[in-house]
């Protein structure tokens, strides 16, 4: 019988994201062809490719689109770039897993998004935290309603990764480069799940701040344009309110996400910080008990996902559906390029309430 045929894809992009995330997560796709890959560092370029036998190199992602012509292209780059890059490959024919956040802003967000619709191209939103057991086992706790009505919900997602002072600075310091610090890295994910929970955020309002005013690049000192902790409030549509920290100057903290879900029937608890294992763990009560229990994830979920190379599982959990959809009717599978432009509203409200010291409504301005 022959084997049904790769879909072939490239990657654009050679960060340590990219090494640890996508290009592992790829390969262990049996259904995927990794045909090229592009980055700036021809040195890193080659590296790649030849831990992951990538045949074609490349270091300009146009040549590349133009020469391989690819099914699918991940875009795994410092976020101004994503835009330009996703609308060549949605023009060049591939269907397009673009990196969290979407872009810069909304505007360039829902641009991408209607160029990928007209075109008729499947678009994914690579939002790493939809494929944990516990966010999924938790949406599916929240929909058969262990909550009830959402009261209000309060969250952390913290870091220690630039905690140091004497790590450079990077474009992830330039705001014109990241758009902001920790409010897209981070608060694309936690905005994104809370949105996934309970539906879309209607205003928010926030703070912004830089504890580390400088950095070193190229042996200079610069000013870092960014933020290294955000503090909001959110309210949801559909009733409820959010309160959400965010650090990347967290000591003690690798990768802590911890979530705090009141309703009038219950309460919810999901924690995440386990570097080997990406699972996370739930605890609940019901309305009148006092003493929050350990809730069970169904191993149907949890299989495959402990241990120290686990994430091509949480990978399969997030572009499986895409994938399938690839020759399929219908929309796009969640998270597309809608998921992302609805989290790049919220954190772009959050950016301009840090600005005005108003509330500010999701959408565009």
């Amino acid at each position: 019988m022959t084997a049904p045929a790769q879909v072939r894809a490239a990657v654009i992009g050679t960060s340590g994201w990219a090494d640890s995330a996508h290009l592992p997560g790829l390969q262990a796709r049996g259904d995927v062809e990794v045909a090229a890959l592009c980055g700036r560092n021809p040195e890193r370029l080659a590296a790649l490719a030849g831990k992951y036998r990538i045949p074609r190199t490349f270091t300009d992602y146009r040549q590349l689109l133009a020469e391989v012509r690819p099914e699918v292209v991940v875009i795994a780059t410092p976020n101004h770039t994503h835009a330009p890059m996703a609308r060549a490959a949605l023009e060049a024919g591939a269907h397009v897993i673009c990196e969290k956040p979407l872009a810069l802003d909304a505007g360039e967000a829902a641009q991408m998004l209607a160029q990928a619709e007209a075109l008729g191209r499947r678009h994914l939103t690579f939002l790493t935290y939809r494929g944990l057991p516990a966010t999924r086992y938790l949406k599916t706790l929240i929909d058969e309603g262990y909550l009830g009505r959402l009261h209000h919900v309060q969250g952390c997602y913290l870091h220690a990764s630039w905690l140091d002072p004497a790590r450079p600075a990077s474009w992830k310091t330039i705001r014109a480069e990241g758009g902001s610090g920790v409010l897209h890295d981070l608060g694309a994910h936690v905005i994104d799940l809370l949105q996934w929970w309970f539906g879309p955020v209607a205003r928010a309002a926030g703070s912004l701040q830089t504890f580390i005013g400088e950095r070193q690049r190229d042996g200079v000192r610069v000013r870092v344009e960014t933020d290294d902790a955000t503090a909001c409030a959110l309210e949801f549509e559909g009733g409820g309110q959010a309160t959400l920290q965010l650090s990347r100057v967290a000591p003690g903290r690798h990768n802590y996400q911890r979530f705090e879900l009141y309703g009038d029937r219950g309460v919810l608890v999901y924690e995440y910080d386990q570097p080997w294992a990406h699972i996370g763990r739930i605890w609940g009560a019901r309305a009148g008990a006092y003493d929050l229990e350990p809730i069970p994830i169904p191993a149907a979920l949890t299989d495959g996902f402990a241990g120290q190379e686990t994430f091509p599982a949480i990978y399969r959990a997030v572009t499986d559906p895409f994938f399938a959809a690839l020759d399929a009717p219908g929309p796009s599978p969640a998270p597309s390029f809608a998921e992302g432009l609805a989290a790049q509203r919220v954190i772009d409200a959050v950016a301009r309430s840090a600005a005005s010291g108003r509330w500010e409504a999701a959408a565009f301005a």
